[in-house]
């Protein structure tokens, strides 16, 4: 109700539970006396502040990709993720802080606070960093400028080299 009075348009795109962006176009408001669809189309409008270079790796097979997430994600498990998350609930973290939303954090967070299995949690961990992983590579496709380097043995070595030629 307070964003609709200050902001009509951003009150009427977000959704009511949207709580962080609602909570975010309030405090761009009263921080800079600009709705935040202003704020947001003068910062489109401004010049990078960095020339960045953006380097992905690309997959010939999609398959290659969920199969290293797999291992990424049998690699958090074999490091300590039930006992890490189970340290940080203990230590009072609230799972509503940005941190514990985190891939990962959050589904074992779950599967502890309701006596679930650590290894379906582990199962759901790897699926939802799989879906994180498409739609990054959706963005990526849509940003000018990509340096898509084949994923394999050299890519650590053609990142380099791609950094060394932007450089100069």
């Amino acid at each position: 109700e307070r964003l609709a009075q200050v902001d009509p348009e951003s009150a009427a795109r977000l959704h009511p539970n949207d709580e962080k962006r609602i909570v975010r176009a309030l405090e761009v408001y009263l921080s800079t006396g600009k709705t935040i669809t202003r704020h947001n189309e003068e910062t489109r409008a401004l010049p990078p502040r960095y020339d960045a270079l953006t380097i992905t790796l690309a997959f010939q097979r999609r398959e290659d990709m969920w199969a290293r997430i797999d291992r990424r994600g049998d690699q958090m498990m074999a490091d300590g993720l039930v006992e890490e998350v189970r340290a940080l609930l203990a230590s009072g973290v609230p799972r509503t802080c940005t941190s514990m939303q985190a891939i990962g954090y959050k589904e074992m967070a779950a599967a502890l606070d309701s006596g679930g299995d650590p290894a379906l949690a582990a199962e759901e961990i790897k699926l939802r960093s799989r879906q994180y992983a498409k739609r990054q590579l959706t963005w990526f496709r849509h940003m000018p400028g990509v340096v898509w380097l084949p994923a394999g043995e050299k890519a650590a070595e053609r990142a380099w080299q791609a950094w060394q030629e932007f450089c100069r």
